[in-house]
């Protein structure tokens, strides 16, 4: 089996984000995006899927056009966003365990947004080999796995009535799901949800790695991938990976790893952190301008989100220390969530809130998910001690007759 890929995640400098962006949009308005969603869709990739009865295109055309229009739309209204190393450390750590409140609109930070994450929030182990089969290669080789980050996320509060189709009739959305299609009602209100991950999926294989052959026999490897990638139109510098969407009102279960699950619960808590307005305030906030050519650019583009970029920090009341981060990033691989274990020893957690106490007993109250504060238990200034504690007898233990 090829070993998983070792090249890191390189995160933009925040003043870049506005760029990417608009290379993304670019990218999700070409008919090379319309082709590769096309695909994706054929691969069942797709969580939620647009219908029209006596559609104007095929079926697949239809959806991967809607698909990525809406996608287009999300990133032009979308806010900026830079979760530092140190942020995206704390979702993670706050977010071992789901979000205890209901789904709720309120907690976006804006209405639309699109977040890159300095380290990835999740990843997932791929076949590369499977994965090209019917797309590049013939067959494919076998255990050819590598690792593929989540490192960005575009989201918009979302209802099934903000896209419809004036010519032809009704637009009908639904989930794709292990039982097949099942609609969304049409007064749903939720959050549609994005994820992507960096471009060059072969990123870190050898060159030489073998994916599969092609239909005449030839073998097919990284480096010929790698040729194929950066002859095609340009795609930006990421990719879309999945959607999910997050219907208001909804409990948040226990996640599977690897999906979207996880990832959801990241974004979610990083949200309750960014917006959280009482007792602890978790993160600050620097705004980052856009250069007057780039707004130009904006312009032409039709973005209507801002331009600047919101860089998102831990509060200095509880950033960790500068080497514990160190010693965090340099045991990650840039390619799966980071650990934490240095920077917090005794992770932040969980607590439910009664925003009413007067109305607890009856019932008639509100609750709050609010995460409280990690800390390291003892006086301050004393060694930081973590571990197991072990029990020494220096003699067996006397026993009954």
């Amino acid at each position: 089996m090829t070993s998983p890929a070792s090249a890191r995640w390189v995160p933009p400098a925040p003043q870049d984000l506005p760029e990417w962006r608009a290379q993304l949009m670019d990218f999700t308005a070409s008919e090379a995006s319309d082709i590769a969603m096309r695909e994706t869709l054929r691969a069942g990739r797709c969580t939620i899927v647009p219908t029209m009865r006596n559609a104007p295109l095929d079926s697949g055309t239809f959806a991967a056009t809607v698909l990525n229009g809406a996608e287009h739309a999300r990133l032009s209204q979308a806010d900026l966003y830079y979760a530092t190393a140190d942020m995206t450390a704390l979702a993670l750590a706050a977010a071992a365990t789901p979000p205890r409140e209901p789904v709720s609109i309120e907690r976006l930070p804006s209405e639309s947004g699109f977040i890159i994450f300095e380290e990835p929030i999740g990843g997932y182990v791929e076949d590369v080999g499977a994965a090209l089969v019917g797309r590049v290669t013939a067959t494919a080789a076998k255990d050819v796995r590598i690792t593929t980050p989540i490192v960005a996320a575009s989201w918009t509060a979302w209802t099934p009535q903000d896209i419809q189709i004036t010519e032809g009739g009704t637009v009908t959305w639904g989930y794709m799901t292990r039982d097949g299609y099942i609609a969304i009602p049409p007064d749903t209100r939720g959050i549609w949800i994005t994820y992507y991950s960096p471009c060059g999926v072969t990123s870190g294989l050898p060159p030489q790695t073998v994916l599969g052959t092609l239909s005449d026999g030839t073998t097919f490897t990284a480096a010929m991938f790698e040729t194929t990638r950066q002859t095609a139109p340009d795609r930006g510098p990421l990719n879309w990976d999945n959607e999910v969407l997050l219907v208001e009102g909804t409990e948040f279960a226990a996640g599977r790893p690897d999906t979207t699950d996880m990832w959801s619960h990241t974004l979610y808590t990083a949200w309750q952190l960014m917006t959280s307005t009482g007792g602890t305030r978790w993160t600050e906030t620097e705004e980052i301008p856009r250069a007057r050519a780039g707004r130009k650019r904006d312009a032409r583009q039709n973005v209507t989100g801002t331009s600047a970029v919101r860089v998102v920090n831990v509060h200095t009341a509880h950033r960790p220390p500068h080497d514990a981060s160190l010693a965090d990033a340099a045991a990650s691989t840039g390619r799966r969530e980071p650990s934490w274990s240095c920077r917090w020893p005794v992770r932040p957690y969980r607590r439910s809130t009664c925003l009413n106490p007067g109305g607890h007993a009856t019932g008639d109250c509100q609750h709050e998910d609010r995460i409280v504060s990690g800390h390291v238990k003892g006086p301050p200034g004393a060694p930081l001690r973590t571990g197991t504690t072990v029990h020494l007898w220096d003699h067996q233990p006397k026993t009954d007759a």
